[in-house]
């Protein structure tokens, strides 16, 4: 009998280190499955984060380029009056003594080398002599006969207009041909 009880007792142990151990082994897997789920949140934070980065990057970079872009426009808006002067200048030049020569040429140059940087930058030199007219970009201030250019097409320009990346910075001030 008592070879029976221990028997009985060695097997209510061994049920009982098994219901441990199946006990032991279910906190493990669901360890295991927490861990992996916290894995996937992490690996999702961190790639949110690096999106957020990147957008944060992206549009930093549009920002500084949209005021990089509204920068250049307004400082090449405070040219236009310099730009009028000099051709002013030139203008007014052929009724000035030959003696004058000399330093209207310098203003001449000037003013090309001026109009030469703001093309590399960007700016268009708008209305030409026979090119069509067009309302967007041409003002036109003298609508006269001609027999040499055709009707709504530029005779002559007073003043060039100037476009800074599709922006008007100034219309051409010009005179367009009509039917004699």
């Amino acid at each position: 009998m008592n070879n029976n009880l221990n028997k009985k007792n060695t097997t209510n142990q061994l049920k009982n280190i098994n219901n441990i151990i199946t006990c032991n082994n279910k906190k493990i897997e669901d360890l295991k499955l927490q861990l992996l789920q916290n894995k996937d949140k992490i690996n999702d934070i961190k790639l949110r984060k690096l999106a957020n980065m990147e957008n944060i990057k992206k549009n930093t970079y549009e920002k500084i380029k949209n005021i990089k872009q509204y920068e250049l426009e307004k400082f090449l808006k405070t040219m236009i009056p310099i730009i009028d002067i000099l051709e002013d200048i030139v203008m007014l030049s052929h009724s000035l003594e030959k003696k004058d020569i000399p330093l209207v040429e310098g203003i001449n140059l000037t003013l090309q080398s001026l109009l030469n940087i703001l093309y590399k930058l960007g700016v268009k030199i708008e209305g030409k002599k026979n090119e069509i007219f067009n309302p967007e970009l041409h003002n036109a201030i003298l609508i006269e006969p001609s027999s040499n250019i055709l009707p709504n097409h530029i005779l002559s320009i007073k003043k060039h207009g100037l476009t800074f990346n599709k922006i008007i910075l100034r219309k051409a001030l010009v005179t367009i041909a009509k039917n004699n």
